[in-house]
């Protein structure tokens, strides 16, 4: 489980409850050095870019990824740029990135969006001709995203790679994801809203046991 840009006692509170940190890109959001202290990956910023009715934001990711990679951040794999509710263009857009600037990088996550089928992922070859992906990213529109994540988890494990399920603030989509086999997920809600009880009544424990 990834907490979104925690800081401070946020961050002190992932540590807790053994949360790995999600880095966001985004102007606003720098890179703290305290964030090696636990596992990280990084999200491109894609949906955020979404939101806000602009297209994926290269420099923004590129920018991110310097400044995570001079402040000595190892991360565990991070989000291939895609295109949010995109089908076959985000897969195109992301094979493109695969093959060019992300060739040599050791490990990447492939998002899947809205519109793209396991049939698509088969016919491109993503598994033989990219061994760097290691993970499948279930983003996407909510209703989509949990109407396949199942699939997507059920092809990911067959292919021997990981899946992530994005955006799993609730108990509802912690349990959701649980049901369907996610290897992990995010949220930036936990840290933005400090609603840790979610978290925390997931996994079990209780305030006598964290603190």
């Amino acid at each position: 489980m990834y907490a979104g840009n925690p800081d401070g006692k946020k961050l002190e509170h992932c540590k807790r409850l053994g949360l790995g940190v999600m880095i966001a890109t985004s102007s606003d959001v720098r890179v703290n050095q305290a964030w090696k202290a636990v596992s990280c990956v990084m999200d491109n910023g894609a949906f955020r870019a979404w939101q806000r009715g602009y297209p994926f934001q290269r420099w923004a990711f590129d920018q991110q990824m310097r400044e995570t990679f001079s402040s000595g951040i190892d991360l565990e794999w991070f989000v291939c740029p895609d295109i949010v509710a995109g089908g076959k263009r985000s897969l195109a857009f992301s094979i493109e990135w695969l093959r060019c600037e992300l060739r040599t990088a050791p490990s990447v996550a492939l998002a899947v969006q809205d519109g793209m089928s396991i049939q698509d992922i088969k016919d491109a070859c993503i598994m033989s001709r990219f061994p760097n992906v290691s993970h499948i990213f279930v983003g996407g529109t909510e209703d989509w995203k949990w109407e396949t994540a199942g699939d997507w988890v059920e092809f990911a494990h067959a292919n021997g790679r990981k899946c992530h399920i994005g955006r799993c603030g609730t108990l509802d989509h912690l349990r959701a994801a649980e049901r369907v086999g996610a290897d992990s997920v995010d949220s930036t809600s936990w840290a933005r809203n400090d609603s840790w009880h979610i978290v925390e009544e997931f996994l079990g424990k209780t305030q006598t046991e964290l603190f």
